[in-house]
């Protein structure tokens, strides 16, 4: 295993997003994983190498940790494919097709830069593809160890390649030291790329580990101010436009909850223009205490996502948020709530839709949520999901690569 176990190590994040700037509405999971692990291992260092944008600096430092970004297109501001995030972005505007070649080797050279400049010992690739891809470029070119983490639908982009892009898919996995994958549906799709026995050699290093959550400041929870909100960028594939059409089909017969969608994104115009009677608020894009007090102040959590062809979800960091909360939820089948660990033990606290698009049974749900989910959910939510606030969490990911936090007996 490449992680020498005490010793201090030197860990290089490599991402295709993360946050520009302080209040940027890109999702910080991979600042927040490698916030935990410092806290977890002080004496190691970490550097985040992401794609830069022309709103973005170059290098900075961020609790502890070194974020340097590469420039993939020049000038910086035709930089278009890597926010706020490339599949997205492909879909609005094929052409941005052309930037992914020198998206990848701009990306291998700053690596590899930053690999020579000092001794990194450990790449962590999030997304299978493309990170995965520069990752085991390094590994053969230089040799430096890597682990891989499987967040969507990265891992499917090599089916589109037919037979070797399967192949692709089979060597990257195969060279690394370790794949996380966010749900058990990932983990069976990436051990069905391999045949037997290759597949029996592989399935030890793939685990089951979503991205987890930074537990709550501490304050005053307050009255409620939502029967229901959602946390999301504000996209079809989230499911929001169901979610809507539900709210608005409810107010046309008496039934008005207060209803908050918070965020921002690519669809937000076309989903305010179909608020016309349901008390619907958009309160934009929340971080730290704004987005605790919305929590806070909501009875009811929904995440309807929706597969959008590929482009599906891993597991929505928002739902784990709520989930960890304790707040009873509704949450569409696309989500992959159901592939939790912990399904059995929380399904009772969850109205599971199987079809976001059935607006009748998306309205039941909305109707009947306090008949369904009983006054003790939020207790029982609470002591099941604790494992994945990060300062749990992120023990869980040490220990499968072979270490020890430096606190531990």
């Amino acid at each position: 295993m490449a992680y020498r176990g005490d010793s201090p190590m030197r860990i290089l994040f490599l991402t295709s997003t993360f946050p520009r700037f302080p209040g940027d509405m890109q999702a910080n999971f991979v600042g927040e994983q490698a916030t935990a692990w410092k806290a977890a291992r002080p004496k190691d260092e970490i550097v985040i190498l992401a794609p830069h944008d022309a709103l973005a600096a170059r290098r900075e430092a961020l609790d502890g940790i070194e974020v340097v970004r590469f420039r993939y297109v020049l000038p910086a501001k035709f930089q278009g494919l890597a926010y706020p995030a490339i599949l997205p972005n492909l879909k609005r505007r094929p052409l941005l097709a052309a930037q992914i070649p020198s998206f990848l080797v701009s990306q291998y050279l700053a690596a590899r830069k930053l690999v020579k400049s000092r001794p990194i010992d450990l790449i962590y690739a999030h997304w299978v593809m493309p990170q995965g891809l520069v990752a085991m470029w390094l590994n053969r070119t230089i040799g430096v160890p890597y682990v891989l983490q499987n967040h969507s639908s990265d891992l499917r982009v090599f089916g589109k390649m037919g037979r070797r892009g399967h192949g692709l898919a089979r060597r990257i996995i195969n060279s690394a030291q370790h794949l996380f994958c966010v749900n058990s549906a990932q983990r069976e799709y990436s051990l069905s790329l391999f045949a037997e026995p290759e597949k029996r050699a592989v399935g030890p290093k793939v685990t089951v580990l979503p991205m987890g959550v930074n537990p709550p400041d501490a304050g005053a929870a307050g009255s409620i101010r939502y029967e229901f909100a959602s946390i999301s960028r504000l996209s079809k594939k989230k499911g929001l436009h169901h979610f809507i059409a539900a709210a608005e089909k409810l107010a046309a017969h008496g039934f008005r909850p207060s209803i908050g969608i918070a965020g921002n994104g690519e669809d937000a115009d076309e989903l305010k223009a179909m608020v016309q009677h349901a008390d619907i608020h958009f309160p934009g894009f929340l971080t730290g205490p704004e987005k605790d007090a919305l929590f806070d102040q909501t009875r009811t959590f929904v995440m309807p996502s929706i597969a959008s062809g590929d482009d599906v979800e891993g597991m929505p960091v928002s739902l784990l948020e709520a989930l960890c909360r304790g707040k009873p939820t509704i949450a569409g089948r696309d989500t992959n709530i159901a592939s939790l660990p912990e399904w059995s033990s929380i399904k009772d606290d969850v109205i599971y839709l199987e079809d976001p698009s059935d607006l009748d049974a998306f309205g039941t749900a909305m109707r009947k949520v306090g008949d369904v989910l009983d006054g003790d959910a939020e207790s029982r939510l609470r002591t099941v999901m604790a494992r994945y606030w990060w300062p749990n969490l992120i023990h869980e990911y040490l220990d499968a690569l072979g270490s020890k936090p430096e606190n531990a007996p």
